[in-house]
Parts: C-alpha cells; structure tokens; sequence
C-alpha cells in the first residue's frame, strides 16, 4: 500500500506569518442541507455482519496505527481517518492522520493519504486523535485533531501561543472538495476560554450537527480539558457559522476524558463521557443549550467501560423531532469493567434512557470504536482490534444483526446471604409495538447457582408488566458483589440488562475510620476514601510531609456494630501503582483495644480486588496493617476496603 500525499495550505502559518486577507476555511455559502444516511429497520433483511482490515500494523509505512474516526460525504463516500504512529507513540510523538476512502459503499477502499503528515526528523512535529464532522449544509468536511511538538496531553503547561513547543495545540483540518484536499488551522486561543487551562484534545471519532429546534445546523466536536486544578474535564466546542469561528461552552464534570454527544429525540444534547476516575462505567449529562452548559452528571450502570474511547450515534438521523425512530441510538464499546475487550455494539429506543439490546462483534481485545451509518442503510463500524495493537479494522451490519427487542428490562440490585433464595422483580416495558407471544425469561448464574423459577406475564403492545424470578444463592457461594444479567427472548429477538446481587457484605455505608497511621485529606486521598463505595478514589498515607511516613501503615474501620465475619476485600488503587500493598496483617476486635490476628499474607500485584478469608469470628472493629509495597516506595494505599459477613 503506498501513500498519497494530499495538498496542504496552512491558514495557521499565513496568520502566524503575518499575511493579511486568509479567507476562514470553511467559508461556503450555506444550501439546503443534504439529507444524512437512516440505518434499515430491524425487520428489513436478514442479519449479516462483515469485516476486513483497513490499517496492518508494519504495513503501509508506519509500524503502529491507532485511533479511529469514520464518516460519509455528502456524496456518499465513506472516509476512515487514524493515526499513522511511527514510534507506536500517542502524542507528542511524529504522528500523521491518515486517511482512507470508499467510493462503494465499503466494499473495497483507495489508498491509504495523509490529512496531515507529521515531521519525524527534528524538531519533531505531530498530528494525532481525529475527528470528523460533515457539515451537511455546506458539504465541507472537518477533521480535529491534536497538534503537537514536545508536549502531551499529561504535561502540556498553560498558553496559546501556537508556535509555543511546551503547550499542546488544536487543529483543524478543512476540506472543501469532498475530503479530496485539506487546509489547516490551529484554533487553540478559541477553545481555551480560560488561560489556566494547561490542555486540550478533541476526543477522537465523530462529532455532530443538531438537527432541531432554534440551534439547528449548530457543528459541536468534544475536547477534554485539564484545568488549572488538574482535573479532567469535557466542554463543548461549537460553530453556528458552519465553521468559519469556533466558540467553547462551559467545562463539565471532574474524571472526565474522551466523550461523545448525540442530539436526542427532542432536541437536547446527550454527553457520554470515558471515566478517568474509573468508575467502570460511562458517565452521562445533559444539555438544554445546544451544548453550551451540561447538567449533572450521572454514571450509566447500563454501560460498562473500562476508561476507554466509544461512541454514540442515532440510528435514524433523519427521523422527525420527536418521533419513535427519533429516539434509537446505537452505542459501542468495549463492554467491560475492567479491560478493553468484549467490543459490543447497543442499542436504545428511548434517547439512552434504556439500553435494552446487545451484540458482541469482538470477544477478544477491543479498544477504540466509532459507528456511523451508511449510504446502503448499513451501519459502519471502524475499531482497534486487539486491545489497540491489532491496527484498524472496518465493520459494517445491519440493524437486524442485533437480533434486538424493543422491551428494556429493569430490575433493582439485591442483597443475599450464602444460602438464600430471593425472588427479584423484572420490570418490562414493551415497546416493540406489538404483542410478545412465547417469552421467556433467564438470568445468567454463577456456577452453582440455581434459578429455582420464573413468572411472565403477558406483554401487550405499549404496556409495562412485571415478572420474577427466584434464585437460590449457594451455601458455599464467596461473598462479594456479583452483575449477574437477565434476559428476555420472543423467537429470534432478546433484550437483557444487568443487575447487582451483593452475596453476604456488611453495609459499608455504615463503617467508619476508627484510626489511620496517616493519610492526605487535603488532596482527596483521606481515609474515608478507601470506605466511600467509589474505587475511582483512594486512601494514600501521608506523602506531602517531609519526611514521609514509612512502614508499616495501617487503617483500622468501625463496622458500626459487631458482626460475625470471614473476609476482608481489598481494591487496590486503581489510578496508578504507589502505594499498592505487598504484605499485609488483618486484626480484628469487638472493642478497638484487645485485638487478635485473623490473616497474614502478601497481595497480588495488579488492580482487581482481592478477598482475604480467614476463621469466621465475631468484631466490630477491623484493622489492615500494610507490612510492605509491592513497587518497594514508602506509601500504601486503598481504592476500597469492604468485609464480608452477616449484616
């Protein structure tokens, strides 16, 4: 595969030069707009899903390929744009976006051309993260992208001054020929509303243009942001002049980091955001603005995520505001807690409020993905396989490759002991339009877990009903909290959601820190986080005094009244490696002043929670003393400290 180098103009060099008379690069007088591309409906064809690489890794000039954006022209051209890695390096490396067209549909593609070719010899320069709108009023396509020189995003400092090789840059690119030849623009001054803010990226995929209400035609691409505090945050930035000026709304959130939007049925704006506290799972607010501000933000249990890039998109662009097809949103991700694989592809039929439908596409290794609808009524998919390291792949399917049922399921987290039976309600919303005959109901059980029974009632077309299912929890079940996932099936369709089952662990909402050997409440990592039912923080010994508290270290937790107990669960922090315990001793008492040992022993290296057992006794008081650091520093930490007992 060879590369095609596309014409350049940089508008950022002429204005950084000196020239007068630059005309703004997306400066087309506004038409009609062009339709956008629906998905086919659910029931229009048979399911197929297809594949074929795009991007090989050591193949086509570069030995790493990585981020993907996809979108259609106005023509009905499909562009894929990623990352070109020559150093397999996120920014500051040399990187250039590259790009790839399909002229039918996605069945075969033309060569591999640069957007942006970044500068290997030194100084280095380099591009990287894109990230397309098509403006279908104007035709002219976008693509942001990071803008570097010797800094990143993690240690760009404060500025906007875009010769300035210490602070990361924004550019755009624009194309005013179908995405054929590209000008470029640095437009960091204009999405920094504050000088404090010591960075910026657009978050990689595709942006949006609203479809109603007085904000209609309004292009909005996400960034992240760090602010002046060091917190990650998400803002919009925004046109209403079809690109000619860009404006910056209102930060949001603190954790943020790679986030999408999606216009919902009735105009406002839905942020879906990467978690950099990570929470395991998306986080979520909404705009009644056009994007401008953001309301609070929420975390979406129905989206597991394991602080990784994804995207949302409707399903029907161009369905009438308000409408049911309105409504329909198509999701993907990597649809795990902790790793990014099992790349699935959801969908909803009520503006994200439900996610009631699922489909895997990738079970291995899947990090980055973005969807986008086709010309063919398809939907196109282009994703990182394996974890990222397997290049870039382009996917396409239909709606009916779902096999989804339009009845989200609702069903409340439990609380269980060894050896119980409890029976859960399932809440049912029928909305597929019409009645559901031979349902059946499942919930998929640990190994040893028996689903004693089930009741459905009957489904009528428009109606919310409620079913249950008794389940029968094992005497010899580990405690600890469990996603266990229930499942309704008509014929060939199914809908599912997951729901919590917490086997045998005390209320940790009534523990409290009894005693600390230190910690850093000032900067967020007080005790008290280590207790918080939040894994995103942590509990750290004292690191700002000079010197610092060496080991050991301990944390001792008042459970709030005596329980018998059998194990102590320990979270390690999850944001880096200082501070992960090596050795450890568990005490416990009934009166915080006798105090016997209950377990010794050394953790594993690595992020997941681990569950000491030891002899079932009766305490109130636990105490964790770290003995030794798994890295050999001089700290100990905690994301979360849970026991497991009688309540």
């Amino acid at each position: 595969m060879s590369l095609t180098r596309s014409r350049r103009l940089s508008a950022s060099f002429a204005l950084a030069v000196g020239l007068v008379g630059v005309a703004p690069l997306a400066a087309q007088a506004e038409t009609a707009p062009a339709p956008d591309f629906d998905a086919r409906p659910p029931q229009a064809g048979e399911p197929f899903y297809t594949e074929q690489q795009l991007a090989t890794n050591g193949e086509g000039g570069f030995p790493n390929y990585r981020i993907p954006a996809l979108a259609v022209t106005n023509d009905g051209d499909i562009l894929a744009s990623y990352d070109g890695r020559p150093t397999a390096a996120d920014s500051p490396g040399p990187n250039s976006i590259l790009q790839r067209r399909s002229t039918d549909g996605g069945a075969t593609w033309q060569e591999q051309t640069f957007i942006h070719e970044g500068k290997v010899e030194a100084p280095i320069e380099g591009y990287s993260d894109p990230s397309y709108i098509v403006d279908r009023h104007t035709g002219d396509i976008f693509n942001f992208h990071v803008k570097s020189f010797d800094r990143g995003f993690g240690n760009s400092r404060p500025g906007v001054d875009p010769e300035d090789r210490n602070v990361i840059q924004a550019e755009v690119s624009v194309s005013r020929d179908d995405g054929v030849t590209w000008e470029h623009e640095v437009i960091t001054a204009d999405v920094t509303a504050d000088l404090g803010w010591r960075s910026r990226f657009a978050a990689s995929g595709q942006g949006i243009q609203l479809k109603y209400g007085e904000h209609a035609g309004r292009l909005i691409q996400q960034f992240t942001i760090i602010n002046a505090a060091g917190d990650f945050q998400a803002v919009s930035v925004y046109s209403d002049d079809h690109g000619e000026t860009w404006q910056v709304g209102e930060p949001v959130g603190v954790g943020m980091d790679e986030n999408k939007t999606v216009e919902l049925s009735d105009g406002r704006v839905m942020l879906n955001s990467r978690d950099s506290h990570r929470s395991g799972y998306r986080k979520v607010a909404i705009s009644e603005d056009g994007g401008v501000t953001y309301g609070e933000v929420t975390i979406d249990r129905e989206l597991p995520d394991p602080t990784n890039n994804a995207s949302i998109v409707r399903a029907y662009p161009n369905a009438p505001e308000g409408s049911a097809r309105a409504k329909v949103l198509l999701f993907s991700n990597a649809g795990s807690t902790s790793q990014r694989a099992n790349g699935v592809v959801r969908m909803s039929f009520d503006d994200g409020e439900t996610w009631p439908v699922s489909k895997v596409f990738q079970p291995g290794g899947m990090a980055y993905s973005t969807l986008a609808t086709l010309p063919n009524g398809n939907v196109g998919l282009l994703y990182e396989p394996d974890s990222g390291y397997g290049g870039i792949r382009f996917a396409q399917s239909n709606l009916a490759w779902l096999e989804g049922l339009a009845a989200p399921l609702t069903v409340a987290d439990v609380v269980a002991d060894r050896g119980e039976t409890f029976t859960t309600e399932v809440t049912i919303q029928n909305q597929s339009g019409r009645a559901l005959p031979d349902v059946q109901l499942d919930i998929d059980l640990p190994e040893g877990w028996v689903l004693e029974s089930t009741e459905v009632p009957h489904l009528l077309p428009g109606a919310t009903a409620t079913a249950t299912a008794t389940v029968s929890v094992p005497a010899d079940a580990v405690g600890g909290a469990y996603r266990l996932t229930a499942g309704l099936r008509s014929g060939e369709v199914s809908t599912s959601t997951t729901f919590g089952v917490d086997v045998s662990m005390l209320d940790q909402a009534a523990f409290s820190v009894a005693d600390v050997s230190s910690e850093n409440p000032g900067s967020g990592e007080g005790a008290a986080q280590a207790i918080d039912g939040n894994a995103g923080t942590h509990w750290h010994s004292a690191w700002s005094v000079s010197p610092a508290p060496g080991y050991p270290h301990h944390l001792t937790l008042d459970l709030g009244a005596e329980h018998e107990i059998w194990a102590l669960h320990y979270t390690p922090r999850q944001n880096g490696s200082n501070g992960r315990i090596g050795g450890y001793e568990i005490w416990t008492s009934t009166d915080a002043s006798s105090w016997a040992q209950a377990a010794t022993g050394t953790f594993a290296p690595g992020a997941a929670t681990q569950r000491i057992p030891f002899d079932a006794t009766g305490a109130r008081y636990v105490r964790l003393v770290a003995t030794s650091s798994i890295g050999g520093d001089r700290w100990a930490s905690a994301a979360e400290l849970n026991v497991e007992g009688v309540r």
